[in-house]
């Protein structure tokens, strides 16, 4: 069984969480670097990728304003994606270079070397460009979605058991809001307000699903066909399939 607490708990590092949001994203805004109020679109949603040591790489058209501003302008350039909550933003400022070109693919590919790494949203937050570098993207990232999703239409009685075995015993509803290498994160709704609960992984971070219990691994990746949205998700799969 998972242990609760409604202390702070370990959690990913604010490094941690940039290096993820960055790993997830397909697509990046790129601006001028300075104030927000002051920022202007370089160009629309470009590709960007992760290069080894963290940094964005972001895969231009050959030919188009947006490689020419990142080849030949010395101006630092701020490129935006996504971020998790309590975020809305992952920005990453720097200058940028040309490090490939696929001829064929007319596309450019620009490294942008960080000055800075911020989160924004209502409580905007700095990371240590070194401690970027250094970190790695959560192992779990590319599977969490699809797990959060399946744990919230099909094991909401058993997230909402546990948490009021373990407390909160006036919990109406649970929500699956992060899993990580440490473990899950819960939005929990009671008639007094919201709390955000963490159930940490019994023996500490993990490296991988594997390395997770098996009384918990199971619940985490079965293949059970049980919650609200389940009916739902059969009937758009057989439509989609033309029966």
């Amino acid at each position: 069984m998972m242990i609760m607490s409604y202390e702070i708990l370990p959690g990913p590092s604010l490094a941690e969480l940039a290096r993820t949001a960055l790993a997830r994203a397909a697509a990046a805004t790129v601006s001028e670097a300075g104030p927000a109020n002051a920022r202007q679109d370089v160009a629309g949603r470009v590709p960007v990728r992760t290069r080894p040591d963290g940094s964005p790489l972001l895969l231009a058209a050959t030919g188009s304003m947006l490689e020419q501003r990142l080849t030949t302008c010395p101006d630092a350039v701020t490129v935006s994606v996504p971020a998790a909550v309590p975020f809305s933003s992952l920005r990453l400022t720097g200058t940028a270079r040309a490090v490939a070109r696929d001829t064929a693919a007319r596309i450019t590919a620009c490294a942008v070397a960080l000055r800075s790494v911020e989160f924004g949203g209502a409580v905007p937050a700095e990371v240590p460009v070194e401690a970027f570098h250094a970190a790695a993207p959560d192992p779990l990232w590319r599977v969490a979605p699809g797990i959060l999703e399946h744990l919230e239409n099909g094991h909401m009685a058993e997230l909402a058991g546990c948490v009021r075995a373990h407390g909160l015993v006036e919990a109406d509803w649970v929500i699956p809001r992060g899993l990580d290498r440490h473990g899950l994160e819960l939005l929990v709704l009671t008639p007094d307000g919201t709390v955000a609960v963490r159930l940490s992984f019994p023996d500490g971070p993990v490296s991988s699903l594997e390395e997770v219990p098996a009384s918990i691994r199971t619940m985490l990746t079965c293949r059970c066909r049980s919650g609200p949205g389940h009916e739902y998700r059969r009937r758009q799969s057989r439509r989609a399939a033309g029966e």
